[in-house]
């Protein structure tokens, strides 16, 4: 290596011991030849990219093939460009396509986009290319990634169902056009290092699907009709760019822009778009739609949408009122993001963020651009010059305000660089400040802060000369507590409180401290202003309810409506009690009122998790400020989180503390609505699957270590990877035939289930459950493999053979764990005359199954109580989970989990699609509520209450407005559940 080539680029660089630490382990996995023959251009993009990104910095190590791009300076200060990246992706998946090899195909666009981050991130890093270049290589590469997806699963879908058709006027059958529509930073080719991707899908019209061209004397087709099909294409999309592999993750997509939300379908005919823009559109919907922009799919079709929604996102006039609307939706759009209330360092969501020249520019694009169309424009740095060109904005403004724009875009980008994370919050540490500011290219923190200080001041007063900003006057309209009583309990029953005297006397306590005596006035005032905000949230008895009748599911706006105010304004005293400082804790929500919003949330919907809050107030706060409810985390990730933990010298104390957090964060991204509740529940399996790996090293370790000769099998909701709130691990222990100490391997299998199960002052991670080990409780607690594969084969009973359908290697040595899984796998085939269970196979094994059912239903569901019961009494979840496991069992199957079982069922023909589409959305509707039980107390809840006033607040959490709602909700579910159990089998 060119010492001095190196020690001056080293120096010049934001991070110099980074970027050293870097090198070495660049040296180690073999790049010296490289970097020796680096040159001094070279050198100092090299260091510029691994001082500003740990996360890029880890990618190269894993991947120094990359290194040879990234010390050519000369092509790297040429931008790609959208053609060029699209040749390059598609001249790399081409051989896989020709082979039909579509796994490998997407494996390769994962792996390109990857490459490509890289790429654009020294050029951005190095200062090689402007802002404007750096975001639209980044919205180029995504459309190119994207494209590809979209054109491998349509070419999936038509080999599998045939093309879609659908009649013209004139009663022909035309192919039907389909396109994704980009919309925010994706559709503003804006897009940052960690975007989400908000996208709606559009097909041209309703029809039918056919394996050959129809003829025109056709009238539908045998297959799935075009909305179907649509859905499929949809659903592969989404699944395809979100799925997390060895080659990383393309996007995280966001369909909540989709008409409806997160209920709305996900993909709709041109003719229901305009239906339901011009019927239902809401104002941010059309800020919304100012960015929309074709992606993927048919130009024709997309071309017609957008002059579809012209005059929608563009009305011809506008009304005093209508800007209100729009000024409204900027209160709303704050205050439905998680972290929208950092008012002193978001970048993005504070005061004079990049949101409100976001929101500046689309504000005027909506109100002006009806009658001035030229101001129409996708893109915010375009959209700020038409409006100066057009006179709404001087020169001068708009110009500031770009320079604002990039400069705070910049700061973004600089964030969520360092760990590929989406943040846009600068950190508190001065260190990390100090390095935000040298990566931003300024010598001193003190110019850097003077300069973000000066951009978000012109923001701030640019925005508030054309919006006017809300929200303070709302406290001072409260009355006061001094002597306006009658006036305060009529406010408290109108929001729903059921003892207005005692609210009153909580609220006054809230305000004013317990002891009533001296409180600061900004104290008061920022308490004043979390109690409108918790009144707000409140369900309103004096006026009608606009959204009586409605259901919405969680994280959407209509979903904030508490359940049980006065139960919430009770807990939220506990929690100032166990917090401390009042004046403290009140500025902090003032200046982050979305984590006041978090914790009233929370209280509502989960009990369990309150008091997790009470016991530990910092918790909330360390988890919405480090940016962890945004992730989705892997069992690999968590493992690697609770490793950092080696050293704590209570192993069993430290497991249960970082599970503590996990479960705080997976159900707060829940309730939030920042993850769909099958991510919920990997995730939970994942942090199940970490604690047992992490427990047994341990554990192993402290028995004299070495090759580990043992295995965990998940089985039960462990093994189909949906475990839920407070769920047991069934596990099963199995050891490898030529273990030499079985008895030394029962006693690490004991201590084992002592540190998963065992209590500490923090409660147990997990209970643990291993009774449907081979021979049961009489059982060893570890048996070799070829033990378990004699009893199995020979003695065990039907009813193990099902739960052994749904098993899993979850922990410790994999290739024994995989063997087991190739054993059993063999024994659980009914399909075939020979290899199964002996014992298990009868010529009647299915009816069988249906008598075990019958049994559980009459046997585990309190009497009187089966409509109430909806896991275990009729048309309950088990119904559903009985029907996946007897299909695997009679098709030789190895799906542990329901919903794929039972996908499965329909891709393959073993269900008809109708009755796989009803189970399917039945069976995910009425878990949903399970769920909801189940996060209130994290124990086994599987039953509805029976009292209608704790009905109703249950109601509330699954996003209904009456518990009769809910009632008939679940009843429905329930029956279309049994209906096609019957049918399964045979009833």
């Amino acid at each position: 290596m060119k010492k001095d080539v190196w020690r001056e680029a080293v120096a010049g660089c934001a991070d110099p011991k980074r970027a050293e630490k870097q090198l070495e382990l660049l040296r180690q996995v073999g790049a010296t030849s490289e970097l020796n023959s680096a040159s001094p251009e070279g050198a100092a993009v090299l260091t510029a990219l691994l001082s500003g990104s740990q996360a890029l910095s880890e990618a190269l190590v894993a991947h120094p093939e990359w290194l040879p791009m990234l010390l050519d300076v000369e092509s790297l200060k040429v931008p790609r460009g959208a053609r060029g990246l699209q040749r390059s992706v598609g001249n790399m998946v081409a051989g896989a396509l020709r082979k039909k090899d579509y796994a490998a195909a997407l494996a390769q666009v994962r792996a390109f986009k990857q490459q490509e981050i890289m790429r654009i991130a020294a050029r951005d890093l190095a200062r090689l290319g402007s802002f404007t270049e750096i975001t639209m290589e980044l919205s180029d590469l995504a459309d190119a990634c994207l494209g590809h997806v979209y054109r491998i699963c349509w070419q999936q879908l038509v080999e599998r169902f045939g093309q879609p058709y659908h009649q013209d006027p004139s009663g022909f059958w035309r192919p039907t056009a389909f396109c994704i529509i980009g919309l925010g930073k994706l559709g503003g080719q804006e897009l940052n290092y960690s975007s989400d991707v908000d996208v709606i899908f559009v097909y041209e019209d309703e029809g039918s699907v056919f394996r050959q061209k129809p003829t025109g004397t056709e009238t539908s087709g045998r297959g799935i009709n075009n909305h179907q099909f649509f859905r499929h294409l949809a659903e592969a999309f989404v699944g395809e760019v979100g799925r997390l592999t060895a080659e990383g993750m393309l996007y995280r997509i966001d369909l909540r822009l989709r008409p409806e939300g997160s209920a709305g379908p996900l993909a709709r005919s041109l003719e229901s778009y305009e239906n339901y823009y011009w019927e239902y559109g809401q104002p941010w919907e059309r800020l919304m739609l100012t960015k929309a922009r074709l992606i993927a799919g048919d130009a024709g079709l997309a071309n017609d949408f957008m002059e579809m929604i012209q005059p929608f996102r563009y009305p011809r006039s506008f009304t005093p009122q209508a800007l209100e609307e729009v000024v409204s939706m900027k209160v709303r759009l704050e205050t439905e993001v998680v972290r929208a209330g950092e008012l002193d360092r978001n970048v993005k969501l504070g005061r004079g963020g990049i949101r409100e020249i976001e929101f500046l520019v689309q504000s005027q694009q909506v109100l002006r651009a009806g009658s001035q169309p030229f101001l129409a424009h996708h893109q915010t740095l375009g959209a700020l010059s038409k409006l100066a060109q057009y006179g709404v904005l001087s020169e001068d403004q708009a110009h500031a305000l770009s320079e604002a724009y990039v400069f705070l875009r910049e700061v973004e980008h600089r964030l969520q660089m360092e760990n590929n994370l989406q943040t846009h919050t600068i950190p508190s540490e001065r260190r990390a400040r100090e390095r935000l500011a040298r990566l931003m290219g300024f010598e001193t923190l003190k110019d850097f802060e003077a300069a973000l200080d000066r951009h978000r001041r012109l923001v701030r007063s640019s925005y508030e000369q054309f919006l006017k900003i809300e929200g303070e006057e709302t406290a001072s309209a409260l009355p006061e507590f001094d002597r306006e009583d009658a006036e305060w309990k009529k406010l408290f029953s109108n929001c729903s409180f059921r003892d207005a005297e005692k609210a009153l006397r909580l609220a006054r306590a809230f305000v004013h401290g317990p002891g009533f005596g001296h409180v600061h006035p900004r104290t008061e005032k920022n308490a004043r202003q979390m109690l409108v905000r918790l009144l707000d949230l409140c369900p309103r008895r004096d006026r009608l309810d606009p959204d009586h009748g409605k259901r919405f599911p969680d994280g959407e706006p209509g979903a904030k409506r508490l359940s049980d105010p006065d139960r919430v304004l009770a807990r939220l005293d506990t929690f100032i009690a166990a917090y401390g400082s009042r004046a403290l804790l009140f500025e902090t929500w003032a200046a982050n009122p979305m984590l006041f919003e978090l914790l009233v949330l929370l209280i509502d919907r989960s009990e369990f998790l309150a008091e997790t809050a009470i016991r530990t107030p910092d918790l909330l706060d360390s988890l919405e400020e480090s940016g962890q409810l945004l992730r989705c985390k892997t069992a690999d990730q968590t493992l690697r989180e609770l490793q950092h933990g080696r050293s704590d010298p209570d192993q069993r104390l430290w497991l249960r503390r970082y599970h503590q957090t996990e479960i705080m964060r997976i159900g707060l991204r829940d309730i939030l609505g920042l993850a769909e509740e099958e991510q919920c529940l990997s995730e939970l399996s994942a942090l199940a699957e970490a604690c047992l790996e992490y427990a047994l090293e341990v554990v192993w370790e402290t028995h004299g270590g070495g090759p580990l000769p043992l295995a965990v099998v998940g089985l039960g909701k462990l093994g189909g990877s949906e475990i839920d709130y407070g769920s047991d691990l069934d596990v099963m222990l199995v050891a490898e035939d030529r273990a030499r100490d079985l008895a030394k391997l029962q006693r690490v299998a004991a201590a084992f289930i002592e540190m998963v199960s065992g209590q500490t002052e923090l409660g147990s991670t997990f209970k643990m459950d291993v009774r449907l080990r081979p021979d049961g409780e009489k059982g060893l607690l570890v048996n070799p493999l070829r033990a378990c594969e004699e009893y199995y084969r020979n003695r065990a009973q039907l009813w193990e053979i099902q739960a052994l359908s749904r098993c899993r290697f979850v922990a410790g040595n994999r290739d024994l764990g995989d063997r087991f899984e190739r054993a059993v796998t063999a024994m659980c085939d009914f399909s075939k005359p020979t290899g199964a269970a002996v014992a298990a196979r009868t010529p009647n094994w299915k009816q069988e199954i249906a008598r075990m059912r019958f049994r559980i239903e009459k046997e585990r569901t309190p009497h009187g109580k089966d409509h109430l019961a909806i896991k275990t009494g009729t048309g309950g979840l088990v119904d559903a989970e009985f029907v996946a496991q007897a299909l695997a069992l009679e098709h030789g199957w190895h799906e542990p989990n329901t919903l794929r079982a039972l996908e499965r069922a329909r891709n393959e023909g073993a269900l008809e699609r109708a009755d796989a589409d009803l189970l399917i959305d039945n069976f995910r509707k009425l878990r949903r509520v399970a769920c909801i039980l189940r996060r209130w107390s994290y124990e086994g809840e599987t039953e509805l209450p029976d009292d209608p006033a704790p009905m109703y607040r249950v109601a509330v959490r699954c996003g209904f407005t009456r518990a009769e709602d809910l009632i008939e909700a679940v009843a429905r579910y329930r029956r279309n559940i049994r209906a096609v159990y019957n049918k399964v089998f045979g009833l």
